[in-house]
């Protein structure tokens, strides 16, 4: 391949990098530059759905390459085919460390990375960070403190704006079970039975499911028939063209995830589970139950080794439940992230053993709570982080692109 003059590569893995990290970024270039080629390298990871690099590829970028192709390349030490430039500026939005530097190090590119962890790397360029207090323990854990800025949320970037809907309803309630297939599987019956027993105690409600894209058809039709009831408990739904119908006449709209926005405006509250979800949510205001089910601790996604000990034979699923447990019960901090950011519990959560009809009295207490609801608005309104960050780190990108940085 004849290499071009300049290019930006941006390297990411999951599903909620990809849409509310990389994506924001990625416009925020194409505003500065038009003509600027920016390449998107999707990398293995073991959260993914498969679908990343087909949703990277809508996003209007230069050239995607898949997992796949990154790994076929890594014998040979070099980068995917299609990546490669005389200048560019390689910008991790998710995805290993060590991954992110190997691609680097191949395009013979500086290595940037935007992260909400104050890990560093030896390698990195400049590291951007959400806050001051994640810049502290970077400072601490020995990222130099020339290479940190302190850019803001690219969430808040992503969120955009969009006008509330005119029919939202009374009250207008999204239901949220997640945008990873083993997990949703189980999730989608449990969250079908908290409606179920909630519609009837307020028959103004509207309840909403944006689906995400990277839910696979199987794993939506396996959650809605209730193939994995069991797991966490639920019911089974009857799916009639774009809604739910659960047992007791309940419907849960299914509404597409370019129209995600506009419902997350005109939410009065919100069932989901922990993730980038609740950072869009809390930037939005909308208060929420999250939930975090020790049913089957097993099924819950793990980052690093405890991922890898789930998938031993005959030990792997016990080992994991353990890590699991062990990780939920030593967490210090709050499995929501607007309750990390704001210091206090703005956000409802509810982990360990969890049942619908305990969800359903939670989440039926908080909207007939006019008052808690509203001093849950005002401090997700102080608290909050607001747009810009996508702004800043395509600026100073372009500006180490162009050398003066």
């Amino acid at each position: 391949m004849t290499r071009g003059d300049r290019e930006v590569v941006l390297i990411s893995n999951g599903p909620g990098e990809l849409l509310t990290w990389l994506r924001p970024v990625l416009d925020a270039l194409r505003d500065r530059d038009a003509d600027l080629p920016v390449r998107i390298a999707v990398v293995p990871c073991q959260f993914a759905s498969g679908r990343e690099a087909d949703i990277a590829a809508t996003l209007g970028a230069e050239r995607v390459t898949t997992p796949a192709q990154f790994l076929r390349t890594v014998p040979a030490g070099r980068a995917p085919e299609g990546l490669g430039a005389t200048r560019g500026v390689v910008l991790q939005l998710g995805g290993a460390a060590n991954l992110a530097a190997a691609l680097a190090g191949r395009l013979g590119h500086p290595l940037q990375r935007y992260a909400f962890t104050a890990g560093g790397h030896r390698a990195l360029d400049r590291l951007y960070l959400p806050d001051e207090r994640t810049a502290r323990r970077a400072r601490r854990l020995g990222t130099p403190n020339d290479r940190i800025e302190v850019v803001g949320n690219l969430v808040a970037d992503a969120l955009g704006a969009a006008e509330p809907l005119a029919d939202a309803g009374s009250p207008h309630v999204l239901v949220l079970p997640g945008s990873r297939d083993a997990f949703a599987r189980v999730l989608i019956p449990l969250f079908l039975e908290v409606v179920d027993r909630l519609a009837p105690r307020m028959p103004g409600a509207r309840f909403i499911w944006p689906v995400s894209r990277m839910l696979s058809e199987d794993a939506i039709q396996a959650g809605i028939d209730g193939v994995e009831r069991e797991v966490l408990g639920g019911v089974a739904g009857q799916r009639d063209e774009a809604r739910v119908v659960t047992p007791g006449g309940a419907q849960v709209e299914m509404v597409q995830e370019e129209a995600r926005t506009a419902h997350v405006r005109s939410a009065h509250a919100a069932l989901t589970i922990p993730g980038t979800n609740t950072l869009e949510l809390g930037i939005a205001g909308v208060p929420s139950l999250v939930v975090l089910p020790m049913n089957a601790p097993e099924r819950i996604p793990l980052e690093g080794i405890g991922h890898w000990l789930g998938l031993l034979p005959v030990v792997g699923k016990p080992l994991k439940r353990a890590a699991v447990r062990a990780f939920v019960e030593g967490m210090k901090q709050p499995v929501s992230l607007p309750n990390r950011i704001a210091g206090e519990r703005v956000f409802e959560e509810v982990t360990g053993i969890v049942n619908a009809e305990d969800l359903a009295d939670r989440l039926e207490a908080m909207l007939r709570d006019e008052a808690g609801l509203q001093h849950r608005r005002d401090r997700l309104a102080a608290t909050m982080p607001e747009p810009g960050a996508a702004g800043r780190i395509a600026d100073r990108v372009l500006a180490r692109l162009e050398g003066v940085a």
